[in-house]
C-alpha cells in the first residue's frame, strides 16, 4: 500500500513539476516575447519621435530660409553708403524670428549688421560658401561683431545680379542657446533627447541631455569612449554617406536606443542628420512590473491558469498603451501631436483633402504681454476650437509651438474657406479678451488628391503658409495658386530648350570695346538673348539662372562658342575687318574634361585663326577647381586669350591673378562707379598699375561718363565697354558697323 501510495505521490510530484516546468518556460518565453514586442513598439515610436523633431528642426530653419530668400530681393545693388539704411528696414523682423542679427557681407569681405557691428569675414567659411553661390547655415561660431564673442549659428545665401554674379552674401544670425531652445520638444515623458549634426558628426542642435555639447562631435567625443559603439559608429557613418535612415543601439555609460534620419535643409544645400535617443531604462522600466507580475503568477497559476493569462494580456497591452502615449500626446494639449497626426493621415490612402498649416502671427506677443501660462493656455484654447471643428476622417495635431496641422474633407472650396475664417475668428476672439492686438491666424493649404507623400504635401503647405505670413492681406494661401505659374513658366523654358537651340532662337549681340586713346573698336563681347517665337525678348536673368541650376547653360555656352566662330569666319569671307570676339565660359563647362578639345575643333572646323575669339572666366567660376590653370593653360596654348571678368568682386582676386593664366583684366563696373571718390579712386589706380606690372591688358566695364573715361585713360586703361560708347547689339548693326 504504501509502495502505492509513494507511486501516486511520485506521479503527482512529476506532474506538478512538469506543470510548473511548463509554466516556468510559459513565463520566461513570455517575458521574453513581451520584450521583444515592446522593443519593437519602442523603436516604431522612436522613429515617429524623430520624424517629428527632424520635422521641427526643418520648419525652423525653412521658415528664416524662406525669410532670407523673400528679404534677399532688397539687396541687389546695395552699397555701403545705402547698407545700413537698408538692414535697418529688416529689424522688424529679428523679435518674431528670434533672431539676433541681419547681417551682409561685400565682396571684399566687409561686413555691415544691423546692429552696427563691421567685422572682415572672409576667413569664415559661410562667406566663403556664399562666393561660390552656395547657401550655408553653420555650427556653433563665435560671434566676430560683438566683443563678447558669445556664440551664434549663421544662415547665408549668396545676392546675384542678373546675369548670375555674386554681388555679395546675405546673412541672419541666431543666438546658439536661443536657436537651441527654439527646438526643445519633449518626448517619453522628458526622458528622451535629441541632437542634429553634420555630415563630418559635428553636433549642431542638441536637446535634452547635458552629455551632447554644441562643442561636440557625436563619433569622436561622445560615441568613441565605449568599445561597444564601434559597429554602431560604423552603422551611422554609413547612413551619412548613404543619406538613409535606420536605428539601434548604442552605449552612454548605459545602453541606448537610437533613431538616426537625414533632415534636408535650405532646399536641399545643407543635409544634417537627427538622431533621437531614449535610454534603454525606459523600456525597462515599462517590462520590469510585467515580469514581475509573471513570477508571481507562477506560483499561484495552478489555480488560477486563466487568471494569470488574462493578467498577462491586460500588463502587456497597458505597456503598449502606455508607450503611444508618450510617442503620440501632445504634452501641452494633451490631444494628438505631429506624430499621431502622421500615424492616422497613413490610414487614408487614396482620400482626398485640404492638409492646413495653421500658426498665429505675433503670437509671442500675448506671452509678452499676458505671461507664459496664458500663452499655454491660448495653445490649448485653440486645439479645443480645432478638436470640435474635426468631422468624420478628419484629424489634427500640434506641431510646436503656435503650429498646428489639419487634414479637412471639404468638396466646396467655399465652405472649406468658411470654416477656417470661423476658426481665426474664434482666435482673434480670445486674443482680445486677453488685450493683445496683432493675433492673427495664418494657414497655408495644399489640396491632397490622395496619391500625394505626406511629407511632400505637408512643406508644401508650410510654404504657402510662410507666404501668407508676409501678405498682411490674406488669411490664408493655397499652394497650387500661388506657385503654380512659376513652375509652368520654369518647365516650359526647360522643354522649349532643345528646339530653340535648333532652330536658332538664340541670339548673338555683341557689345564693342573700344580703344581708350583712339576711340575706335578693338574688339567685342558675345551676349546671349533669346528671342521668342512672337518675337518679343526673354530676359537672360529669367533664363540663364535656371539653365546654370539644370545644367544647360554647359549646351548653350557650346552653342554661343559655335555661331561667334561661324560668324567670324563668314565676316572674313566678305571681306570685313574682324575683330576679336570674347565669348563667356560658365563654371558647369569648366567641369567638362573634353572642352579644350571640343572647342579647338570647332575653332578649326570654321577654318578661322584662335586669336579671333578670347575666353571670359570669371573669378567665382574658377574657385574650388584646383585644375583650373592647366585648362586655361591648354586654350592659350591654341592661340585663344583668357580674360578675367568681373576682377574685384571677388574675395581672392590677387591670388587668382597669382595663377598668370589670363592675358587680360576686365575691370568690374563696381569698381568704375567708385570713379569720383578719392578712395575709390586710389583703389583703381593700383588695381590698374597692379595689372600693367603682370604685362596684363587692361578692360574696363560699365563706362557710362566722360569723368570715367578721362580717368581711366589717364590711367594708361587700354580698352573700354560700356554704355558711353555703344550697348549690346543684334548681329546685324554690329556687321553694319564693321562694314563702314
Amino acid at each position: 500500500m504504501s509502495k502505492t501510495s509513494n507511486k501516486i505521490k511520485m506521479k503527482k510530484f512529476i506532474i506538478m513539476l512538469s506543470v510548473l516546468l511548463a509554466i516556468f518556460v510559459t513565463v520566461i518565453v513570455s517575458s521574453y516575447m513581451i520584450f521583444n514586442e515592446l522593443e519593437e513598439q519602442l523603436q516604431q515610436n522612436l522613429e515617429d519621435v524623430a520624424n517629428q523633431n527632424s520635422l521641427a528642426l526643418h520648419n525652423k530653419i525653412h521658415s528664416n530660409h524662406l525669410l532670407l530668400e523673400s528679404l534677399s530681393g532688397n539687396m541687389h545693388n546695395v552699397t555701403p553708403d545705402t547698407i545700413d539704411d537698408t538692414l535697418q528696414s529688416f529689424t522688424i523682423f529679428l523679435d518674431d524670428y528670434e533672431l539676433k542679427r541681419f547681417a551682409y557681407v561685400f565682396p571684399d569681405g566687409t561686413s555691415y549688421s544691423t546692429d552696427g557691428g563691421t567685422a572682415n569675414l572672409s576667413y569664415r567659411e559661410f562667406y566663403q560658401r556664399g562666393m561660390e553661390g552656395k547657401g550655408s547655415i553653420t555650427g556653433v561660431l563665435k560671434d566676430a561683431l560683438e566683443e563678447s564673442h558669445g556664440l551664434v549659428n549663421v544662415m547665408t545665401i549668396p545676392i546675384s545680379d542678373e546675369a548670375g554674379n555674386i554681388e555679395g552674401v546675405f546673412g541672419l544670425t541666431y543666438n546658439s542657446q536661443t536657436f537651441n531652445d527654439a527646438l526643445q520638444i519633449e518626448c517619453f515623458d522628458g526622458m528622451g533627447y535629441s541632437c542634429a549634426f553634420n555630415g563630418d558628426g559635428q553636433i549642431m542642435v542638441a536637446m535634452g541631455n547635458d552629455i551632447l555639447q554644441l562643442s561636440d562631435n557625436i563619433f569622436s567625443d561622445v560615441l568613441s569612449g565605449d568599445w561597444r559603439n564601434a559597429s554602431s559608429i560604423e552603422k551611422m557613418q554609413k547612413q551619412i554617406e548613404n543619406k538613409t535612415s535606420g536605428g539601434g543601439t548604442f552605449y552612454l555609460t548605459e545602453k541606448n536606443y537610437y533613431y538616426c534620419m537625414p533632415v534636408n535643409l535650405m532646399d536641399g544645400d545643407v543635409t544634417w542628420y537627427m538622431l533621437t535617443i531614449i535610454p534603454a531604462d525606459v523600456l525597462e522600466s515599462r517590462v520590469e512590473p510585467v515580469q514581475r507580475s509573471l513570477y508571481i503568477m507562477a506560483f499561484i497559476v495552478v489555480v488560477f491558469i486563466l487568471i494569470g493569462v488574462a493578467l498577462i494580456v491586460m500588463i502587456s497591452r497597458d505597456g503598449q498603451i502606455m508607450m503611444m502615449r508618450y510617442a503620440y500626446e501632445d504634452p501641452l494639449t494633451k490631444g494628438a501631436n505631429y506624430a499621431k497626426f502622421c500615424l492616422e493621415m497613413k490610414k487614408k490612402h487614396n482620400t482626398q483633402g485640404y492638409l492646413v498649416v495653421m500658426d498665429i502671427t505675433n503670437f509671442n506677443n500675448i506671452n509678452i504681454v499676458a505671461g507664459k501660462t496664458a500663452g499655454d493656455d491660448m495653445i490649448c484654447y485653440i486645439w479645443q476650437i480645432l478638436s470640435k471643428e474635426l468631422q468624420d476622417e478628419e484629424v489634427a495635431g500640434h506641431v510646436q509651438e503656435d503650429i498646428f496641422v489639419l487634414f479637412l474633407k471639404e468638396e466646396e472650396r467655399d465652405a472649406f474657406t468658411e470654416r477656417l475664417n470661423s476658426i481665426s475668428s474664434l482666435v482673434s476672439k480670445r486674443a482680445k479678451e486677453l488685450q493683445v492686438n496683432g493675433i492673427h491666424s495664418r494657414y497655408g493649404i495644399y489640396h491632397m488628391q490622395g496619391t500625394e507623400e505626406l511629407e511632400d504635401a505637408y512643406s508644401k503647405a508650410q510654404i504657402a503658409k510662410e507666404y501668407a505670413r508676409t501678405q498682411k492681406e490674406l488669411g490664408f494661401v493655397f499652394y497650387r495658386d500661388m506657385n503654380h505659374e512659376k513652375m509652368q513658366e520654369d518647365q516650359q523654358l526647360e522643354e522649349r530648350f532643345e528646339e530653340s537651340l535648333a532652330d536658332g532662337d538664340f541670339e548673338v549681340w555683341y557689345q564693342p570695346k573700344y580703344s581708350a586713346d583712339s576711340g575706335e573698336v578693338v574688339g567685342s563681347e558675345a551676349l546671349v538673348r533669346w528671342r521668342d517665337k512672337d518675337g518679343s525678348m526673354i530676359s537672360p536673368g529669367r533664363f540663364i539662372p535656371l539653365f546654370e541650376e539644370n545644367g544647360m547653360i554647359a549646351r548653350l555656352d557650346e552653342y554661343m562658342f559655335r555661331s561667334v566662330c561661324r560668324q567670324q569666319a563668314e565676316w572674313l569671307k566678305k571681306g570685313y575687318k574682324v575683330y576679336p570676339v570674347s565669348v563667356n565660359l560658365s563654371r558647369a563647362s569648366l567641369y567638362f574634361a573634353d572642352i579644350v578639345e571640343k572647342y579647338k575643333n570647332i575653332v578649326q572646323e570654321y577654318g578661322i585663326s584662335p586669336h579671333l575669339i578670347q575666353i571670359e572666366v570669371t573669378e567665382s567660376a574658377i574657385e574650388g577647381k584646383t585644375d583650373i590653370r592647366n585648362l586655361l593653360e591648354n586654350f592659350r596654348s591654341m592661340g585663344i586669350q583668357i580674360l578675367m571678368d568681373d576682377f574685384g568682386t571677388g574675395y581672392s582676386s590677387l591670388a587668382t591673378l597669382n595663377m598668370r593664366c589670363f592675358d587680360t583684366l576686365k575691370l568690374d563696373k563696381s569698381l568704375v562707379d567708385h570713379i569720383g571718390d578719392k578712395d575709390g579712386e586710389t583703389l583703381l589706380y593700383y588695381v590698374i598699375s597692379m595689372g600693367q606690372q603682370l604685362g596684363l591688358h587692361i578692360t574696363a566695364e560699365g563706362v557710362e561718363n566722360n569723368k570715367q573715361l578721362e580717368f581711366l585713360k589717364d590711367n594708361k586703361c587700354d580698352d573700354i565697354q560700356g554704355f558711353l560708347f555703344a550697348k549690346p547689339m543684334p548681329r546685324e548693326m554690329f556687321e553694319q558697323m564693321l562694314n563702314k
